[in-house]
C-alpha cells in the first residue's frame, strides 16, 4: 500500500532541518516584532506535528536540556527512526508518538509553549487540517507560539499542473511512489521537449522544483490532497479555531516591506487599510510560494522602552559562510539588494571578533540613530545564513551529545552539525 488517507507512506521523508522552527530563532523574530516571547532559559514544552524522522526535534532536545519535546507522525517508519536516534543520543527529554492527528487530539492531555507544523498543512485532507487547529486550540499555552508553514498562492499556482500529472501517474502505477515520481518526471520532460510548455513563463522554476530528492517529491506531490492556500484564509481559520493572533513571518525579511516589496508597490500596500487585504497584496507583490507564519495566543506587546531594551540585549554571532571585508549582494524576492562595503565591512569586522549585541552594533557610524536600518541589515544577514542570534544557555548543553549527533549526521551523509552557541544546527559544507 503506497498511501494512507491519501498520503504517501511507502517511502521515508528525507531529513530536513529548518532553522526557522527553532525556539531561539522564533523568539528573536517575535521580540523584534514587538511582542513578549516564552522564556526558553527555563523549562518549556514544544510539540511538532508531522515530525518525520525527528531531525528538528533532536536538535532542539540537545540544545535545550531543560525543555520537553514531543514529535507526532503517523508513519511508523519515521517514528521508529526518530526513536532510534533519540536512544542513540541518550536523550531523556524527548518523546516520539506514532499516531495520526485525530488520535493525538483524543488522547493528549499536555499543554505546550510551542506547536509547529512544517509543510504538511498543504498536503493533508481538510479533516486533518482541522485536527491540527483543534490540537492548537486545546493544547497551546498563553503566550504560546504556533508556527505554520504551508504552500500558498499566487506563487504555488504554477505547480498545480505538474502535481496533478504526478498524482495521476501514481494512480495508474502499480509500483512504488518513487517509481511514480521518476515516471512522471520523464513524462513531464517529454512534454516539454515536444513544446507543450513553450509559452509557460515560469517553466524553469518548475523544473528546478523537480530537481529535489525523489522522496521529498513523493511526499509533496503524490498526495491526493495537495492544495496551496490563500494566507488570508489560513489566518481566518487559525483565528476562528484557536483564537490566535497573527504576528508575522518566521522569515525575518518578510516582516519589513522595505526589503521584501517592490518600491512602487509599497505605497499601495501602505495606503490599504484592511489588514487581510494588505496581507494578500504582499503575497501578490512577492509572488509568494510558501509562508512560514507565526501566531500567538494572547500576545503581549512591549511598550516602546521595553521593546528597545529587549532587542538591545540580543547578541549575534557571525557564521562561517559570511563573506569577509567586501560588499554583499543579498538575494531577495524583489531582486538583489546591495550592501556597500563601507557599510557592511565594519559590521562584519565587529562580528568577527566576538558575539556582539544589537546595542553595540547601533554605535557603528552607518547605524547610529538609525535602528531600522540596522534591523533591515540584520534580517538580511539572518536570511542569508550570515549571522544568527546567540543562545544564553549554551553552557547547559552536553558536548558529548553534540558530538554524537554530528557523527550520526556525517554517517548518514547529512550535511548538518549542531552549533550550540546559537541553539541551532548549520550546514556542515
Amino acid at each position: 500500500m503506497n498511501k494512507k488517507d491519501g498520503y504517501v507512506v511507502d517511502t521515508t521523508y528525507p531529513a530536513f532541518f529548518y532553522k526557522e522552527m527553532q525556539p531561539l530563532w522564533l523568539n528573536t523574530v517575535i521580540n523584534f516584532l514587538g511582542f513578549k516571547a516564552i522564556d526558553i532559559t527555563k523549562s518549556f514544552s514544544y510539540l511538532e506535528l508531522a515530525c518525520a524522522t525527528g531531525t528538528n526535534l533532536l536538535v532542539c532536545a540537545i540544545n535545550y536540556p531543560e525543555g520537553y519535546f514531543v514529535g507526532v507522525d503517523f508513519n511508523k517508519d519515521h517514528i521508529d527512526k526518530a526513536k532510534q536516534s533519540a536512544q542513540s543520543l541518550g536523550l531523556k527529554n524527548i518523546e516520539f508518538i506514532h499516531c495520526d492527528f485525530s488520535a493525538f487530539l483524543e488522547k493528549n492531555i499536555l499543554k505546550f509553549d510551542f506547536i509547529v507544523n512544517h509543510g504538511t498543512f498543504s498536503w493533508i485532507s481538510p479533516a486533518h487540517q482541522k485536527n491540527i487547529l483543534e490540537i492548537v486550540s486545546q493544547s497551546l499555552n498563553d503566550l504560546g507560539i504556533f508556527y505554520l508553514h504551508y504552500m500558498c498562492y499566487p506563487g504555488s499556482a504554477d505547480l498545480l499542473p505538474v502535481q496533478k500529472l504526478l498524482n495521476l501517474v501514481d494512480q495508474h502505477n502499480q509500483a512504488s511512489s518513487l517509481d511514480s515520481i521518476e515516471t512522471g518526471k520523464k513524462l513531464f520532460c517529454d512534454l516539454n521537449d515536444a513544446g507543450a510548455f513553450i509559452d509557460h513563463p515560469k517553466i524553469e522554476a518548475v523544473f528546478k522544483t523537480l530537481e529535489q530528492r525523489p522522496a521529498y517529491l513523493a511526499h509533496e506531490f503524490l498526495t491526493d490532497y495537495w492544495q496551496p492556500q490563500y494566507s488570508v484564509d489560513v489566518h481566518h481559520q487559525v483565528h476562528q479555531a484557536a483564537q490566535l493572533a497573527y504576528l508575522g513571518s518566521a522569515n525575518p525579511c518578510e516582516n519589513m516591506d522595505s526589503i521584501s516589496i517592490p518600491l512602487k508597490i509599497q505605497k499601495i500596500i501602505h495606503d490599504t487599510q484592511a489588514p487581510a487585504l494588505k496581507e494578500y497584496l504582499k503575497d501578490l507583490a512577492r509572488d509568494a510560494k510558501q509562508r512560514a507564519d507565526i501566531f500567538q495566543r494572547k500576545p503581549a506587546a512591549f511598550k516602546n522602552a521595553d521593546h528597545l531594551r529587549v532587542i538591545n540585549q540580543i547578541d549575534f554571532k557571525l557564521l562561517a559562510k559570511a563573506p569577509q571585508n567586501s560588499g554583499i549582494r543579498f538575494k531577495t524576492v524583489i531582486g538583489e539588494i546591495k550592501a556597500p562595503k563601507e557599510i557592511i565591512a565594519p559590521l562584519i569586522e565587529c562580528l568577527s571578533k566576538k558575539e556582539i549585541s544589537f546595542r553595540e552594533l547601533l554605535t557603528l557610524p552607518a547605524f547610529k540613530n538609525n535602528p531600522i536600518f540596522l534591523v533591515e541589515t540584520i534580517f538580511l544577514m539572518m536570511n542569508a545564513h550570515y549571522v544568527h542570534p546567540c543562545s544564553s544557555t549554551a553552557e547547559q548543553v552536553d558536548q558529548n551529545k553534540v558530538n554524537r549527533f554530528n557523527q550520526i549526521m556525517k554517517k548518514d551523509k547529512i550535511q548538518l552539525r549542531i552549533m550550540k552557541d546559537c541553539a541551532t544546527a548549520i550546514d556542515s559544507n
